[in-house]
């Protein structure tokens, strides 16, 4: 039998793999990493545009507004007493611009990331929609 290698580049070897495997799970991990984080965006843009709509046929801030956001929230696995939510006016009537703004820390998870990054992400959506509530005279 043949030996395929030389006496010592066994080591060298090894110190090979472990330079390139720990590129390649760095690359793996913040891959991973971002895409948690793009997934949050999405989440918080969903809601904003579902919050925005729902504030805009109810005319302003109300509970079912706010528990729209809430739910799409909760359905995204993005904690909602995480989330900062700001919507204005807080009424608006027919032909009012209505803003709903979105911000979230986005905490991040690998601590790998943590030291290229920091330990959160700013996240923001904000949708604007028309208000589309008649309001009576006497309202």
């Amino acid at each position: 039998m043949r030996r395929t290698t030389r006496e010592g580049e066994s080591g060298a070897v090894t110190v090979e793999f472990v330079v390139v495997a720990t590129v390649l799970f760095l690359i793996l991990f913040s891959l991973v990493e971002f895409a948690f984080i793009f997934n949050a965006r999405l989440v918080l843009t969903g809601a904003a545009r579902e919050g925005a709509r729902r504030a805009a046929v109810e005319g302003g801030v109300t509970d079912g507004v706010l528990e729209c956001i809430e739910e799409y929230l909760r359905l995204g696995n993005v904690k909602p007493e995480e989330v900062e939510i700001d919507i204005t006016p807080r009424q608006a009537s027919y032909g009012t611009p209505v803003r709903v703004r979105l911000t979230y820390a986005y905490p991040v998870m690998t601590a790998m990331m943590r030291s290229m990054i920091g330990p959160t992400v700013v996240l923001t959506a904000e949708v604007l929609s028309r208000g589309e509530k008649v309001r009576a005279r006497g309202d």
